[in-house]
């Protein structure tokens, strides 16, 4: 297999590596931005709640309050887990679209 192009490589940048570190980016901005929200809610969870998912509109399944607290785990493991990586920087040197 022949090494690509330039030009190929500017493809490749343009349609597959900046459309992902956006991607990417917004996941991690919307994934602080809801940890950041939670306050509240972590704590009613933790608590004595009451709480049951009363979506009536048939989802596959009703949410617990485990879920959302497994949910906010998932979310701060994911947080975590970008800000460790060194090369996080480039993928944010690589966005064109501002947030």
């Amino acid at each position: 297999m022949a090494a690509a192009t330039n030009e190929q490589i500017q493809r490749f940048v343009n349609e597959r590596f900046r459309p992902w570190a956006e991607a990417m980016r917004a996941v991690y901005l919307q994934a602080k931005d809801h940890r950041a929200s939670l306050d509240d809610v972590y704590e009613a969870l933790n608590g004595a709640n009451t709480w049951d998912d009363n979506r009536s509109d048939g989802p596959p399944h009703l949410l617990s309050d485990n879920d959302v607290l497994a949910w906010n785990t998932f979310m701060a493991n994911l947080i975590t887990f970008i800000e460790g990586q060194a090369e996080w920087s480039v993928v944010l040197k690589a966005c064109v679209r501002g947030v």
